[in-house]
């Protein structure tokens, strides 16, 4: 038996939190750290979580995906099953997008059931307006179809699927009016992309330019990040630049062809469903989160929270709750949405070229100090009316949200047992696929 830990790390450690708070000591400037508001008005509120289980076989990876509304009225749930041939550049990505997108469908649909006054979120709006999971790849594929096809042809896509996704919205509504539950058909672009067939044909065969492995180590992009921060340049046109540079050609075979279109309805699944969940009244709140808006700025090597924390036990000699606004608004995202999309999704393109309001907040005296954000004004009025669903430091409905959208390990192993019986007893030559390809030591 051994110890992980012997007073020597307890030295070393405890000598780099201090060297720490000493920086941070030393450089206090003063922030308007404002009390909360005395009034509690009672509100409306769904709050929305997602979760995911998988399970990665022998080639194949199993998943489920889930979001789950809770609030005042009918809890919702919209899940979804599903496997993949494993990928290891976007099978992960594609899941958390997938999961990401029911979250944004739950929480703009539960607020058209419900007719709440908020819809509650955990984690951050701009990491939803940041980078989507599978961007690149969708950069890539609206790029091969603009370029293969033409302009129009590309419009003419995404005019179809957002006329499907319309109707999927009617359809969504209605079953979890009647149900409360939705279990199958819940992801579009996995559902209808047999019917874009004549788009991924028409490409295969098409000279396409990727990197082969890794880019070489000569590549310096250091200019072009600057040319994309600046708004000279889009992304698809620096991923073309680097690509002429560093890539090589082949053709896009009928697979890549439908996999490049399939990478493109997800990511239009996904910006359709932000675009309506911006419709609504969002207030988002992060638990974990390492910013630097304040310290960066002060050039103190720590984040933000404990610079936060020592601020306040020296103004006011203990950890007071109350909120400080970072920003309510004004600073572009660092980010820009494909120059196609942005007629499509004006309300994502708004709050990426203008920021959202941020502030920190701590709900009681010594709690956890949570990154709030939303696309309203936050200020005593939008906290007096959420804080009425706060109690011992945290917000009810998203707790409850959280408990209930978990995919316990349990029940999704058991079920991903049974699924994989039934199709190795009607399928037996498909158990190729079906092997846990993990390593005995692991």
């Amino acid at each position: 038996m051994y110890r992980l830990v012997d007073r020597g790390s307890v030295d070393r450690i405890k000598a780099l939190l201090e060297r720490g708070y000493r920086e941070a000591e030393g450089k206090l400037a003063e922030i308007q750290w404002m009390p909360l508001p005395k009034e509690r008005r009672k509100t409306r509120v769904y709050a929305v979580d997602g979760s995911q289980g998988k399970q990665r076989l022998s080639g194949t990876i199993f998943y489920s995906v889930s979001s789950y509304a809770f609030g005042n009225g009918p809890a919702y749930r919209l899940v979804y099953t599903n496997a993949m041939l494993y990928n290891q550049g976007i099978s992960d990505q594609i899941i958390r997008l997938q999961m990401e997108t029911l979250e944004n469908k739950l929480g703009y649909l539960a607020t058209k059931l419900g007719e709440v006054d908020h819809v509650m979120m955990d984690g951050t709006l701009t990491g939803s307006l940041t980078r989507p999971p599978v961007y690149p790849e969708s950069v890539k594929g609206l790029t091969t179809i603009e370029n293969a096809l033409g302009k129009e042809k590309l419009k003419e896509l995404i005019e179809k699927f957002v006329r499907l996704l319309d109707e999927h919205y009617k359809e969504l509504e209605d079953q979890l009016q009647e149900r409360g539950k939705v279990n199958g058909g819940v992801i579009l672009a996995d559902e209808k992309l047999a019917d874009f067939e004549e788009f991924y044909s028409a490409i295969e065969g098409y000279k396409v330019r990727d990197f082969a492995g890794t880019t070489p180590r000569s590549v310096r992009i250091s200019g072009k990040l600057d040319q994309y921060l600046k708004g000279e340049k889009t992304a698809e046109e620096i991923l073309q630049e680097l690509l002429n540079e560093y890539g090589e050609e082949r053709e896009l075979s009928l697979d890549d062809a439908r996999n490049a279109v399939h990478v493109v309805l997800s990511y239009l699944e996904y910006l359709y469903s932000l675009e309506k969940l911006l419709r609504v009244s969002l207030v988002y709140v992060a638990k974990s989160f390492y910013n630097r808006r304040l310290t960066g700025k002060l050039g103190i090597d720590i984040v933000d929270v404990p610079y936060l924390d020592a601020y306040l036990r020296k103004r006011f000699g203990e950890e007071i709750p109350g909120y400080y606004v970072i920003t309510q608004g004004g600073n572009a995202i660092s980010h820009r949405m494909p120059r196609f999309l942005r007629e499509t999704f004006p309300l994502v393109e708004h709050y990426i070229e203008n920021g959202v309001p941020m502030a920190y907040i701590r709900t009681m005296k010594g709690g956890v100090i949570y990154l709030l954000q939303s696309n309203r004004e936050i200020n005593d009025g939008l906290l007096s009316e959420i804080l009425w669903h706060e109690s011992n430091g945290y917000f009810r409905p998203l707790q409850k949200a959280h408990e209930g959208v978990k995919i316990e390990t349990k029940a999704f192993e058991a079920e991903l047992k049974a699924l994989l019986n039934i199709i190795k007893a009607e399928r037996p030559e498909l158990r190729v696929f079906l092997k846990y390809g993990r390593s005995p030591l692991e």
